[in-house]
């Protein structure tokens, strides 16, 4: 039998939002993918397994392009799927520190950068979209979705609000940290809630923290049967960063350095940092960064 002829891409995993190895929220990067078609990719991200794996493309209108895709369905953007994908491109030194780079994405081009120290890489940040928002939700339907009383829902001092800074999140705010502990989100009425309000995910929150560094504490959870909850949310804490500016509920002087950990309750600690610059009454840019840790290098064969 004569053997089948296959190419080999370059394949990386890796723990985004993290400085420890498998904590915060794997990704799977595959380099150089640009003779891959939509089914090939998804075939990929199918065995690959990751929450979301990010294809490596080139551009003709920025400096890198990227797809995305779950073990199920192609993703219009992925925050943690592009910040594994930079920190990866740093590590192979396809992409430095020193200037800003230009990302194409199906929902437009977006900014990022790399920081760098004499250790090497310290962090990457993407650019998100100016942020829009609307106070939405029914507090009950809410808190019923996501398994609460109404009561735990902090929504007078801080509303419920549809939040977006490039993929739409519903951003609610819980009274303590035992709460957020509690938290059991009904699949069926967070689908439909999602559904109903067309956001990507439900992202909870509490000034309840366990970092001495953290602003707030968050769980996301997604209309998703694969992954009922993400470890770490690069658009949602983009949104909810975006939303404690905007109402001016921290310091100017923390504007820049926001701080959002994420998934404890799952076992994978998570650090989502973000950078706000608003001037006057205005939101002028979103920025998300985070760093990562690469726990697998190998190839993936394409028949």
């Amino acid at each position: 039998m004569c053997p089948v002829s296959v190419a080999e891409l370059d394949v990386l995993k890796v723990d985004v939002f993290t400085t420890e190895l498998y904590m915060g929220n794997p990704a799977t990067v595959v380099l150089g993918a640009d003779g891959l078609d939509e089914v090939m990719m998804q075939r990929i991200a199918h065995e690959a397994g990751s929450p979301v794996t990010a294809y490596v493309l080139r551009s003709r209108k920025a400096d890198v392009r990227m797809r995305f895709f779950s073990p199920f369905a192609e993703e219009p953007l992925s925050g943690h799927g592009i910040i594994g994908a930079l920190w990866c491109l740093a590590q192979e030194k396809i992409v430095g520190a020193g200037t800003r780079h230009r990302l194409e994405t199906q929902v437009g081009v977006l900014s990022f950068s790399v920081e760098e120290t004499a250790e090497g890489t310290e962090s990457v940040w993407m650019t998100q979209r100016r942020p829009m928002f609307a106070r939405e939700g029914d507090v009950k339907e809410v808190a019923s979705a996501i398994g609460i009383g109404v009561d735990s829902v902090f929504d007078r001092e801080f509303p419920l609000s549809r939040a977006s800074t490039g993929l739409p999140f519903l951003l609610v705010s819980i009274r303590s940290m035992d709460v957020m502990e509690r938290l059991s989100p009904k699949q069926a009425e967070v689908t439909h809630l999602c559904k109903e309000m067309d956001v990507a995910g439900i992202m909870a929150f509490t000034w309840s923290v366990m970092g001495t560094e953290s602003t707030v504490h968050a769980r996301c959870f997604l209309p998703s049967p694969e992954t009922v909850e993400n470890p770490a949310s690069g658009m949602a804490s983009g949104a909810l960063a975006a939303y404690l500016v905007e109402n001016d509920f921290i310091p100017r002087e923390n504007f820049e350095k926001i701080v959002i950990e994420q998934g404890h309750f799952l076992g994978r600690p998570s650090l989502v940092r973000a950078r706000i610059e608003k001037r006057g009454g205005t939101i002028r840019r979103v920025e998300v960064g985070g760093s990562g840790r690469v726990s697998f290098r190998g190839r993936v064969m394409i028949p």
